[in-house]
């Protein structure tokens, strides 16, 4: 009689990515902290009408700006090194993101200028115009920080791939809050709607890349796939900011006309709760065709 010593205790349930840190689960959790937080932050000050002293709304913006890497490195990245088998240089990856974010998309989107020439145009000639000038310059970037670290040697498997592209997204948001923060002088519920938009808005687009970047290494892909994933990631960047803009000036009413960038809030959730779910379902059922090939083959 064989002995079958894993019966001995009982077998873990295989899961998304086991013996991995399970990206979604946490990348939702930080999804919903932060938007709890910012949500409690300006409904409690509209509430109370608390109003902070002109000399603290600076340095405590500039805390706002590093909060959502601070909940990533506390839930994404802590989960990772309690993991059996914990990614490698996903900070390296979240630097690299950050230094692209400051040293070339904040100057080169600077130098565009699109306000300036798409603050008239309609609403399709806004969306390609974004996507054309902001939306590419974001998602290249992010596209190159993994294609030239760690796209040949960790992409092991798609939500490697996903793991990676929040990373970069965390970093880039990040140096995009920094940037914001310390070029702005809005109150800090205003400032932490605008910070949480651009974080929820880069790290919903992301895995898009991650996921076009995967498939590059599989054997007889489509030669412009990365090229589509870019595309497509830059459409979703224009539309975010297109909706953004376009829910804000809808909420002001006839009679007033106060700050309704929690309209933007919105936009930020729909697009996280859309992507993540489209990603995730996408991601599963590649792998899953991918097993069946594999056990045909056998």
């Amino acid at each position: 009689m064989t002995s079958q010593p894993y019966l001995l205790t009982p077998q873990r349930e295989a899961g998304e990515g086991y013996p991995y840190r399970r990206v979604w689960r946490t990348a939702w959790l930080e999804a919903l902290l932060l938007l709890s937080i910012t949500a409690a932050l300006v409904f409690g000050s509209r509430l109370f009408e608390v109003r902070l002293p002109a000399n603290l709304e600076r340095p405590l913006s500039f805390a706002y700006a590093v909060l959502p890497l601070g909940l990533w490195l506390g839930i994404s990245y802590a989960a990772e090194r309690r993991a059996l088998q914990p990614r490698r240089n996903l900070p390296a990856v979240a630097l690299l993101g950050g230094l692209a974010a400051s040293g070339v998309a904040v100057p080169l989107v600077a130098l565009f200028a699109p306000e300036e020439w798409l603050s008239t145009a309609s609403g399709l000639e806004r969306i390609v115009g974004y996507t054309l000038s902001v939306g590419m310059v974001h998602e290249f970037l992010k596209y190159a920080v993994l294609r030239y670290s760690v796209w040949r040697t960790d992409f092991n498997m798609r939500l490697d791939a996903v793991a990676y592209a929040m990373a970069a997204a965390i970093g880039f948001a990040t140096a995009l809050n920094i940037h914001f923060a310390l070029n702005n002088t809005l109150n800090l519920a205003s400032a932490a709607l605008r910070m949480t938009e651009i974080t929820l808005a880069q790290v919903a687009i992301s895995p898009i890349i991650g996921f076009a970047l995967y498939e590059l290494r599989k054997p007889n892909v489509f030669v412009l796939t990365p090229l589509l994933g870019v595309l497509i990631a830059a459409l979703f960047n224009a539309l975010s900011i297109v909706l953004r803009a376009g829910l804000i000036v809808a909420g002001v009413s006839r009679t007033g006309t106060g700050n309704n960038a929690i309209y933007g809030l919105g936009m930020a959730l729909f697009l996280i709760v859309v992507l993540f779910s489209a990603l995730s379902f996408l991601v599963r059922a590649a792998d899953e065709r991918e097993a069946l090939r594999a056990g045909e083959g056998r």
